[in-house]
């Protein structure tokens, strides 16, 4: 209630003058003058996800996968930044744009490929999507070989036996095309295999790898095989002996089981034997128990990976645990995936609990990870881990699980910190409930001002408060022009 006064004494009326013209005089003076919120927010996503932003930022934003921002992407198909094309063609495609269209969209064959091979990666291509764009041819040599390969026509062929010989193509190129080709049945790997000898080892080996991969995800299991009988005998340690054990466990297990066999009875020492024993984890295959005496069990971190590789895989994620909450990296790898693919709140949170615990280089990103799985599937758990949290960084990362879920339920756990003390704490909370949709006004004027950078937010938080802060105030659509400007 405003309380109003008969009168004031002389000097308390001077000094209340004085303040005002004080401020006034501030105000005209001050280079900036009032911080209109809106005007910030539209600055602030034109310098992040806009006309003038980044790559990068544009393909975390579109995690959120707003309705809106579709348009945002749309321009950025013709920004002047190759980089920003590129991401912003993928996005769409993420989205379900039509590929064939969104190709036609960019200028250079580069900027074509790199959507090529994306789509490739992310599965978005399939044989009749792939076959439209190989007939158009253009785009790059590897994205083309690629494209043959997906297409798996018959009438293709000539067209890999050119690739495959092409001096001006790239090594990954012609080892793709010779690689489609033996899958098919025309021998062509030894000579690409033979040819690659030239070059230094480094890059043959970098290359080779390259092959593996994308061999592997195209499924040409006669290829893999014919490259494994290439490739000749490697050390036990080698990391393309490993890669081909893997993709042969995945692709043809009974060969694989042999491979692995060989690799453990090279290893030298027990001692090294582990990387070894987790390929078999990676690659969802049970363990032959007959080598179960090479794995060492003389304390709880050796024990604990023992017991995991010798588990049946599908009650592996449980016995993940153990390894987990000792900080095996190789074992949070592995269980972080999986536990995302199947919601397992039990490995996830303890994936949230061993990281925050430890302060290893590099960390950070298993805690957030799993803290974005755990709010959209119980933010309870991560609501119970605010109560009397007094490490800031994990207090953050905390919320940043809630704002990412961006349901009524995630926002309900970040209500009670809206009123804390911690004026960042304040804005992460508001940033939470704001994402669920229901603000009032004063809280909307909070986010405006987060948003404009006055709330204490992380840096990369304030496009999404400038968002969510624009569409609360009806002003998203009339300031999506102004955003997209270079």
């Amino acid at each position: 209630m405003i309380r109003r006064f008969s009168c004031l004494s002389s000097c308390t009326l001077a000094a209340a003058t004085a303040l005002v013209i004080s401020n006034a005089m501030f105000a005209q003076s001050s280079p900036y003058g009032r911080v209109d919120p809106i005007e910030a927010s539209v600055s602030v996503l034109r310098r992040s996800v806009g006309g003038a932003g980044s790559p990068a930022n544009v393909s975390e934003f579109n995690e959120f996968r707003f309705p809106g921002f579709s348009s945002v992407l749309q321009a950025g198909v013709t920004n002047v930044d190759p980089s920003m094309r590129v991401r912003a063609a993928i996005s769409l495609a993420e989205a379900g744009e039509s590929i064939p269209l969104l190709l036609s969209r960019l200028e250079s064959a580069d900027e074509r490929g790199a959507l090529v091979i994306s789509a490739f990666g992310d599965d978005l291509l399939d044989a009749s999507i792939a076959g439209t764009i190989a007939n158009d041819d253009r785009t790059n040599d590897v994205a083309l070989a690629v494209l043959l390969a997906v297409a798996d026509r018959d009438a293709d062929s000539e067209r890999l036996t050119q690739l495959s010989s092409n001096q001006d193509a790239t090594w990954l190129t012609r080892g793709i095309a010779a690689a489609t080709l033996e899958q098919r049945g025309t021998p062509a790997l030894k000579g690409w295999f033979e040819a690659l000898s030239e070059v230094t080892t480094a890059a043959r080996d970098r290359t080779i790898f390259e092959l593996l991969a994308t061999t592997e995800r195209l499924g040409f299991d006669i290829a893999i095989k014919k490259m494994g009988a290439l490739i000749g005998p490697r050390p036990f340690n080698d990391a393309i002996r490993a890669a081909l054990v893997e993709t042969l466990l995945e692709l043809d297990p009974d060969d694989g089981i042999d491979a692995w066999k060989s690799m453990v009875a090279d290893c030298p020492n027990d001692g090294s034997i582990t990387p070894i024993g987790m390929l078999l984890v990676s690659a969802g295959q049970p363990a032959p128990i007959e080598s179960k005496s090479r794995f060492p069990s003389d304390d709880r971190m050796s024990q604990a990976i023992r017991d995991l590789i010798y588990t049946a895989p599908d009650q592996r994620p449980e016995a993940a645990i153990a390894a987990v909450e000792l900080g095996h990296r190789p074992t949070m790898i592995w269980a972080l995936a999986k536990a995302e693919e199947l919601a397992d709140l039990a490995l996830l949170e303890a994936l949230f609990d061993a990281s925050s615990r430890s302060r290893r280089t590099g960390i950070e990103n298993f805690m957030l990870r799993a803290a974005e799985a755990i709010g959209s599937t119980a933010p309870s758990a991560l609501g119970k881990r605010l109560v009397d949290q007094e490490d800031q960084m994990v207090t953050e990362v905390i919320f940043r699980g809630l704002i990412a879920a961006g349901t009524t339920p995630a926002a309900a756990e970040a209500v009670p910190y809206l009123e804390a003390s911690d004026r960042a704490t304040r804005s992460l909370a508001l940033l939470a409930v704001a994402r669920a949709g229901d603000l009032d006004e004063a809280q909307t004027r909070l986010l405006g001002r987060a948003a404009a950078g006055g709330g204490g937010l992380p840096p990369d938080l304030r496009p999404l408060a400038a968002w969510l802060f624009l569409k609360a105030r009806g002003e998203l659509q009339n300031s999506i022009p102004r955003i997209v400007e270079p």
